[in-house]
């Protein structure tokens, strides 16, 4: 198997800037070292043949039930969503059934690489887990993008983003159905293809990466991005811990801000808002927050009965912790994208 170092957003001089940040982006999806699988069976899993059995047992008719099931939930978690057409139900079905048989034949057809890192769960034994990442992360994306262009080709600009939402709960609520059927190390390795399928609906990774493609290697847009995009979740996860604190009687039909649910999905959003931030960014305008972010916010907070002073002031924190992170020069540069980010939230009040 092809080895690659996990990534820790220092520039390779061999490296494009673009392919430096995809080398990032695919690290998000590192596969987590588990007690229950072992080495050996995480490598024989990960094999052609462990490959084969693992798509093999996600038969197409366990796929279509997943997918039904989870489109039936997501119906219901957003029943009293104003602009709602509930005869979307089986057209997200369908969507995530044309979807997963290509994600699967990737999984199938490509070897992971693989990372080490090492296991300290006793002073007396310690072994170097394998880790594996998706490989050819962009080619991947290449091949779920046209699924998404052809589901929503008839669709409104508006209409587009109401749609990527409810998606992304399907293909969130489906993966975990999915995972059921699969052993510990055959979860393990799959796991991070779902997660990246959710996040590929819901966040523009390759965006930002693409969009990299005008700076130089020692760009300061491009330095700060690149240095500030693998902090994405640590940032997300403090936010989401000042937010938890902060609204702690908030209730929506998920549960409570700790609700495991609404804790996944308001980390990713999280993780969405800093995506479009550094999009900007390397792009030299708010455009992207302005006409794709806010949209969007508007379109599925409102419907879905979430204050907007939630999002407002989540935003206001999320720039205040990303901020703290910079030295003063970087602050110089990230101050009018952060400023204009609080700005379009707090006209939406």
């Amino acid at each position: 198997m092809s080895k690659m170092p996990a990534s820790n957003g220092s520039s390779d001089l061999l490296l494009s800037s673009t392919e430096q940040l995809f080398s990032i982006w695919s690290a998000r999806y590192l596969s987590e070292s588990c007690k229950t699988a072992s080495a050996y069976a995480l490598e024989s899993a990960a094999s052609l043949q462990g490959r084969q059995r693992t798509v093999e047992g996600l038969r197409s008719d366990l796929v279509k039930d997943s997918c039904k099931r989870a489109a039936l939930r997501t119906k219901d978690l957003y029943t009293h969503h104003q602009n709602l057409n509930l005869k979307e139900t089986a057209e997200l079905a369908q969507c995530a059934n044309l979807i997963y048989p290509v994600l699967l034949d990737f999984y199938r057809t490509h070897e992971p690489m693989i990372a080490f890192s090492q296991s300290a769960e006793t002073s007396v034994e310690k072994s170097s887990l394998p880790m594996f990442a998706i490989p050819e992360i962009h080619a991947l994306g290449n091949l779920i993008e046209p699924l998404l262009s052809e589901f929503q080709s008839d669709d409104v600009r508006s209409t587009n983003w109401q749609t990527r939402s409810f998606l992304t709960t399907e293909l969130n609520l489906s993966g975990q159905l999915l995972l059921e059927f699969l052993s510990p190390a055959e979860q393990i390795l799959l796991n991070p293809y779902f997660a990246f399928l959710e996040e590929y609906v819901a966040i523009p990774w390759q965006r930002v990466c693409l969009a990299a493609v005008d700076h130089s290697l020692i760009s300061p847009h491009f330095k700060l991005v690149e240095r500030m995009l693998p902090k994405v979740s640590e940032i997300s996860m403090t936010v989401y811990s000042q937010g938890c604190r902060r609204f702690g009687d908030y209730y929506n039909r998920r549960g409570q801000l700790d609700n495991p649910g609404v804790k996944h999905s308001s980390l990713r959003d999280l993780d969405m808002f800093q995506a479009y931030l550094w999009l900007c960014v390397l792009q030299g305008d708010l455009e992207a927050i302005e006409q794709e972010l806010f949209v969007l916010c508007d379109l599925v907070y409102r419907g879905i009965g979430i204050p907007w002073d939630i999002a407002l002031q989540a935003t206001i924190m999320l720039g205040t912790e990303i901020m703290k992170k910079l030295d003063s020069s970087e602050q110089k540069l990230l101050d009018p994208y952060v400023y204009g980010l609080m700005r379009v939230f707090a006209a939406g009040c």
